[in-house]
């Protein structure tokens, strides 16, 4: 008897939990002999440097997640998209199109850029932020991944106004160490991953990952060409070495490169009884190439601590579409979807390149009654090329050619002064300036009967103050509250390719954005470590946010400065039930809504799009001795629910998503260095839409929407090998 679909997170909470406490049970003579990684790390002894200063997590005021490298192995998170459904408060509306994939914190920033550098949450990697259409790349061989929530604009610079997402990838050994995982799975899914670290001399140390990674489409594409959309191919490679001349000097090199292969869908009809399906008459292929280039110098000078980041990151993409999908257009004209296959019409051609360089000068250090500071300044420069080709029927055809460059500078600071023993105040500044210039120039094709070819060029500046004010309050020696009080910006911009030059306007322009936080929280644990928790409330005022508003009269996208107010609560708590049985859960609370806007379209009160009202997840976790034919090993269980509630799909409220909930499983038998496992990813082959798109309107009313829908399920298997 099939479970009914509103029953499962009680029943899959229910029936995991009772199996993993049942096993549990009859492994109970060997539950002193755990393996200590299911022990909570200790608040008070985690070391962060999420404020660019050494610093125990308890005590980061403002709302952070930290996952380290091997929850992230177990819990499967690949990338971005697989991080935003485990962290609460971090959404990722899914647009099909890797570069396109944007994620904002607590509904504060626009899931699609406006601009080639428009982003509310950027991506740093060993302190290096990414570019904008690069950030949903893979992860792997990660140290840790942290998720500040909150403006973070202070330290972090441009654009981190939603807050920020810091992963530090896993240093070069002085002791050999090398690892091998393959996994294997449904729809011709497998990938490889293998490390191999060492000494070169006693001073130089190297590392060196790598991954291959292949998936079948899994969306069947019913036109005359067939196949099946969403094959996924991957190559990723990193290199570290550590040159480590003294006790006070560490000096890092790192180099990656990734290539990315992929058919991608950019929606399919929401609202179809068969769902997900698609008929596109061309392939769609998607090609994404990333260099990354970082050099990061330490040096101990006994008060303070010197850091230099110098980072290179470029990108080369190519993507074609089919604009018409035949479904979704059957579904606006009534026209069956064979009406729609023409090759050589409704199509996009999208181009980019881009290198941008960044620098930063800092020096961190600590007070003689224990306090600390940062001080530093950001220089940062980038340059893309946008080339697109537009053949839509009746709409527009022509060539854009775009070029598009920034440069801006940060000067910022930040102190923690101790009170009392207990009592700690925090304050930081920062001063950001940008400039930025473009030249846009369309070529129509439509001999002059969609409009007529035209050109712009134009350069603006831009320049702010953000900072953060707060405190930290030892409760008890454990436990830690906190209040923040925080602005995060996002600097205006220039909507390349935009329509209006084929009517001889100017390229539209946007505002800069604000937005102005108040937050409180805990964070400790309790029971002598057994429970470990954080818990926020905040409270975000935004101006000028950049909501991309799509037109049904015209068919074309515009930009929008809205203002916008969203609140909510997070909570996150871990509970060593036993020395083998560990439960986890995490929630979010969020409350949006638009407050001001000059489009009559977008009403006061609406809601932020893609910004879910619940989002949680529960897990369950066993570790115990385990013999297996005659063996002795470690047998590792894990179970997790995740669940995200209906979101609004735009500004104008038009279609919301319904929620959904998806459960993982992985089951491992572990034996010295060797660790076998299975793997089931979305257990209940939960059909779902990950976002979804308005296309247009329905001739029998309402909207029609194209939908980028979750991943069915995956069965597979994998071997984890150390030596």
């Amino acid at each position: 008897m099939q479970t009914p679909k509103k029953f499962r997170p009680a029943y899959t909470c229910l029936t995991s939990g009772t199996a993993i406490a049942v096993l549990s049970w009859f492994s109970s003579p060997v539950l002193a002999q755990a393996t200590e990684e299911a022990i909570p790390f200790d608040l008070g002894t985690l070391v962060l440097d999420a404020r660019k200063v050494d610093e125990p997590l308890q005590r980061v005021p403002f709302g952070i997640s930290v996952l380290g490298g091997e929850a992230a192995d177990t819990r499967r998170v690949d990338d971005p998209v697989d991080l935003a459904r485990t962290t609460p408060g971090l959404n990722l509306g899914d647009t099909g199109l890797r570069g396109s994939n944007i994620p904002n914190i607590r509904g504060v920033g626009s899931f699609l850029p406006q601009s080639p550098d428009d982003a509310s949450t950027p991506v740093f990697v060993d302190g290096i932020p990414l570019a904008v259409r690069a950030q949903d790349r893979a992860l792997f061989d990660v140290e840790r991944i942290e998720v500040l929530r909150g403006p973070q604009n202070t330290l972090y610079g441009r654009n981190a106004q939603a807050g920020a997402i810091n992963v530090t990838t896993a240093d070069p050994t002085f002791a050999p160490e090398y690892r091998l995982n393959l996994e294997v799975g449904e729809d011709g899914y497998g990938r490889v991953r293998a490390v191999a670290s060492g000494p070169l001399s006693d001073t130089f140390a190297y590392r060196f990952a790598g991954q291959l990674r292949t998936q079948d489409g899994n969306i069947p594409n019913l036109s005359s060409i067939g196949g099946a959309l969403r094959e996924n191919d991957q190559v990723n490679i990193a290199a570290k070495f550590l040159w480590r001349p003294s006790a006070l000097t560490d000096v890092r090199l790192t180099l990656r490169y990734g290539k990315y292969e992929e058919t991608p869908t950019q929606g399919v009809l929401l609202d179809d009884l068969n769902f997900p399906r698609s008929a596109v008459d061309v392939d769609t292929p998607y090609d994404l190439e990333t260099l990354g280039l970082g050099l990061t110098v330490e040096h101990d000078f006994g008060g303070f601590r010197f850091t230099s980041i110098t980072g290179v990151q470029g990108y080369d993409s190519f993507y074609r579409s089919d604009d018409t999908d035949g479904f979704i257009f059957e579904a606006r004209t009534g026209q069956p979807p064979a009406a729609f296959e023409d090759p050589d019409a409704d199509f996009r051609v999208i181009e980019d390149d881009d290198i941008q360089y960044s620098q930063e000068f800092r020096f961190d250090g600590a007070f003689a009654n224990g306090g600390t500071w940062v001080a530093g300044v950001n220089a940062f420069r980038a340059d893309l090329d946008l080339d697109l080709t537009f053949n839509a029927d009746g709409i527009i055809q022509g060539d854009f050619d775009n070029s598009f460059t920034t440069e801006g500078i940060g000067v910022f600071g930040e102190v923690t002064v101790p009170v009392t023993d207990r009592l700690n105040l925090i304050g930081g500044l920062r001063y950001t300036y940008e400039d930025k210039s473009f030249t846009s120039v369309f070529t129509d094709n439509s001999g002059g009967t969609l409009g007529a070819s035209g050109a712009d060029a134009s350069s603006d500046t831009f320049d702010y103050v953000t900072g953060r004010a707060g405190i930290t309050y030892d409760l008890v020696p454990d436990i830690t509250m906190f209040a923040t009080l925080a602005r995060g910006a996002k600097s205006g911009g220039f909507q390349l390719a935009d329509s209006d030059l084929s009517r001889g306007a100017s390229v539209s322009r946007y505002e800069t954005a604000f937005t102005d936080t108040a937050e409180i929280g805990l964070r400790g644990n309790a029971f002598e470590g057994q429970l470990d928790f954080a818990a926020s409330l905040f409270f975000n005022d935004t101006k000028n946010e950049h909501l991309q508003v799509f037109d049904v009269s015209t068919l074309e996208s515009v930009i929008e400065n809205a203002d916008t107010e969203t609140y909510g609560l997070e909570l996150e708590a871990g509970f060593q039930a036993t020395p083998s049985l560990r439960l986890a859960g995490a929630l979010a609370l969020l409350e949006t809504e638009i407050t001001a806007s000059d489009d009559p379209a977008v009403q006061v009160g609406n809601e932020v799009p893609f910004a879910p009202s619940v989002s949680y997840s529960l897990a369950v976790e066993h570790e115990s001795d385990m013999q297996f034919f005659g063996r002795s090993g470690v047998l590792k269980a894990r179970a997790e629910y995740q669940y995200v509630g209906r979101r609004a799909t735009d500004p104008q409220n038009r279609t919301s998503l319904e929620s959904f909930g998806v459960v993982d499983v992985r089951l491992g038998w572990q034996r010295g260095n060797t660790e076998f496992y299975a793997f089931v990813d979305n257990l209940f082959d939960e059909t779902y839409a990950e976002s979804a798109f308005v296309f247009g309107p329905s001739p029998t009313g309402g909207f029609v929407s194209g939908a980028i829908p979750g991943n069915p399920r995956r069965i597979g298997f994998g071997v984890d090998i150390r030596f």
